[in-house]
């Protein structure tokens, strides 16, 4: 199977507002100050080391987006490497941990939405929007990925355009630099870490391959673009940050208030109403790539055929209500802690298995296992995701080991006979 079942209705746009949108979420809107009073004058220069590092796994990403046009991303490489149980096992503790960060992400766009809207801030108001953001956007991606890109792409630019007009404004504005003192190196330590989950969630954008018109030159190109752009844009918010009176001051909201240093309380506002439409495209994205990560699975006879059932507008239904049904119910709950160190560890050791399945797939495509790019590329790409994964405390590692748990039981439950199973290579 090619994976051509499923209707191909995104282009490179479509992929470039995917990776765009898996980036810019909340993070960045809080991080400025944080930066700022860690490594001062260097915080700018930092995320632009940080993104030039990513930078390196995003390039090994290009290249394996380059060797496959089927839904999966990580799970796919994986699978088609070393086998359909590692395959599995990444792509089920990515998707079970983005379940649960789709629901914690929806509670804090309610949030920053309630401070604008204090209605929905608590009781049946509260519980609706929960339903009806998570089920607006099961039923956009159930009608077909071309609606989805055309929305991510509106979003895209509601969100940036204001973060462009501040930091423009903001740079205006601004005291002349002073020369950049470089931090103690405990320091640059201490807030690396805060820095790189900046630029964690470009992978969403490579697991709906099997939905992208010509995803091994369309996905390459759009995943380095969008990643450079999104760096740029950061490097600059924290320069117009950094240069402005306020940095230094402690505030909660940093970028809300550099704008209302500049734009009175109609800036804060219009930068408030950013940062939700930032965290409603981010989940927008999260949930259009997450979901398709069962039907992946299910192609390949790792969960029941039932993820992979595909509706009248070309797309995996079945997998895209199952995910937000189970985000919903875990917002609902109350229950569910917020899982966002959870979610970026199963990430990183997905970049990491991906990365080492790189040269074994390119030997598998009649191609050298590596060239100079990724020679150079990979190795930084594996220190840096190691280096990450090692930030993190054992409670980390045991939720995503119950995780991976439950995945096995599910494994062995679903796993077919080889002649039971259609051959995925057809």
């Amino acid at each position: 199977m090619t994976g051509g079942k499923y209707k191909r209705d995104m282009g490179t746009l479509g992929v470039a507002f995917l990776t765009i949108n898996g980036l810019i979420g909340a993070g960045i809107f809080g991080l400025p100050e944080i930066l700022h009073d860690a490594v001062g004058s260097f915080a700018p220069w930092l995320l632009l080391i940080g993104g030039a590092l990513v930078m390196s796994i995003v390039i090994c990403f290009a290249e394996l987006t380059k060797l496959t046009d089927r839904s999966g991303g990580p799970q796919r490489f994986v699978a088609d490497a070393f086998g359909r149980f590692p395959g599995f096992q990444i792509g089920w503790t990515f998707y079970s941990a983005r379940m649960l960060s789709q629901a914690a992400n929806v509670t804090v766009m309610i949030a920053y939405a309630a401070a604008i809207w204090p209605a929905i801030g608590d009781g049946w108001a509260y519980s609706a929007a929960i339903i009806v953001t998570l089920g607006a956007m099961t039923i956009l991606n159930i009608v077909g990925l071309k609606r989805v890109v055309a929305v991510l792409g509106t979003m895209t630019f509601l969100k940036l355009a204001p973060l462009v007009i501040l930091i423009i404004v903001g740079l205006a504005g601004a005291a002349a630099p002073g020369p950049v003192v470089l931090p103690q190196f405990s320091a640059i330590e201490g807030i690396a870490l805060a820095a790189l989950y900046a630029f964690v969630g470009f992978e969403n954008a490579t697991i709906p391959a099997g939905e992208t018109r010509d995803p091994r030159r369309a996905m390459p190109r759009a995943l380095t673009l969008s990643l450079a752009l999104v760096t740029l844009i950061y490097f600059a918010l924290q320069w117009a940050y950094s240069l402005s009176p306020i940095a230094g001051t402690g505030p909660d909201a940093p970028v809300v208030e550099l704008a209302r240093l500049f734009g009175g309380d109609t800036g804060a506002i219009l930068i408030a109403a950013t940062i939700v439409m930032s965290v409603l495209a981010n989940m927008t994205a999260g949930h259009t790539s997450a979901s398709r990560m069962t039907p992946a699975l299910a192609d390949d006879g790792l969960l029941p055929a039932w993820f992979g059932k595909v509706s009248r507008w070309g797309t995996p239904a079945n997998s895209i209500a199952f995910f937000g049904v189970g985000a919903i119910a875990f917002a609902l709950s109350g229950t569910f802690v917020v899982l966002a160190a959870i979610s970026t560890l199963a990430r990183l050791v997905a970049y990491i298995a991906s990365i080492a399945a790189l040269p074994r797939l390119r030997q598998a495509a009649g191609r050298p296992a590596l060239n100079p790019t990724i020679m150079i590329a990979a190795p930084i790409g594996l220190v840096l995701s190691i280096w990450a994964t090692m930030q993190t405390n054992q409670t980390h590692w045991l939720t995503l080991g119950g995780f991976a748990a439950v995945g096995t039981i599910l494994y062995f439950i679903a796993r077919r006979t080889p002649d039971d199973v259609q051959d995925v290579s057809a």
